[in-house]
């Protein structure tokens, strides 16, 4: 088990909040700091607990952790949950993926689970899965639903980016275009295809027989 714990967050209050409430519950609070780059160095496990707002930062975040700190066990804070991102965020190499409307003592369950090394992953998930499989296709088969959402060859790659979890700065790097656009292509993604949100549009793609590997496929 390893007890000691660093917050990274932008913002004063969150830090000084989840320090105060953190040693309150026993753990080693060694720090709090706004960016990566005051992380301090150690030679052993310790949890870094990130609560940043942003889906599109979290799985950069991640990355930037470990990256200076290859022992440190990344938890994400999120203000809410993104079924890509927390997918993201898993293969950057966090420990856990834990949405804030969780009540303190849960939270403090689940923190403690990863010190001890276990992969911590929100209940929301279930709902996604549920989601997953309201939205399989019926008669319809999957070549006809891709062709009525008449995505544009780029659409459809970017909705291919978004089954992966990639973040709109990724997605405008791998297609080598801008993150204005690739929002752009986001949110038309939601319409077309009758969508709320960045986690449904994934859920839709791989339901309907889109792959990652197509990225470029259709031009």
């Amino acid at each position: 088990m390893c007890n000691e714990v660093h917050i990274l967050s932008s913002s004063d209050i969150s830090r000084q909040g989840l320090a105060h409430f953190l040693r309150s519950e026993g753990f080693d609070v060694f720090d709090d700091v706004k960016s990566v780059s005051e992380l301090s160095a150690r030679e052993k496990n310790f949890l870094v607990v990130i609560d940043e707002p942003e889906p599109d930062v979290q799985t950069e975040t991640v990355e930037e952790v470990k990256s200076q700190a290859p022992l440190a066990m990344p938890v994400v804070l999120a203000e809410r949950f993104d079924l890509g991102t927390m997918a993201a965020c898993f293969q950057a190499g966090a420990q856990g993926y834990i949405v804030k409307s969780i009540r303190s003592q849960p939270l403090m369950t689940a923190l403690r689970l990863a010190s001890f090394g276990e992969r911590i992953m929100p209940s929301d998930l279930l709902d996604a899965l549920d989601l997953g499989a309201s939205l399989a296709p019926s008669a319809i088969k999957p070549s006809h639903e891709m062709q009525n959402a008449h995505l544009s060859p780029r659409e459809r790659d970017v909705l291919c980016c978004l089954m992966a979890g990639y973040p709109n700065k990724t997605i405008a790097r791998q297609l080598d275009v801008c993150e204005a656009t690739v929002k752009v292509h986001v949110k038309a993604i939601l319409r077309k295809l009758k969508v709320h949100n960045r986690t449904q549009a994934a859920i839709w793609a791989n339901s309907n027989g889109l792959t990652e590997a197509m990225v470029g496929a259709s031009e």
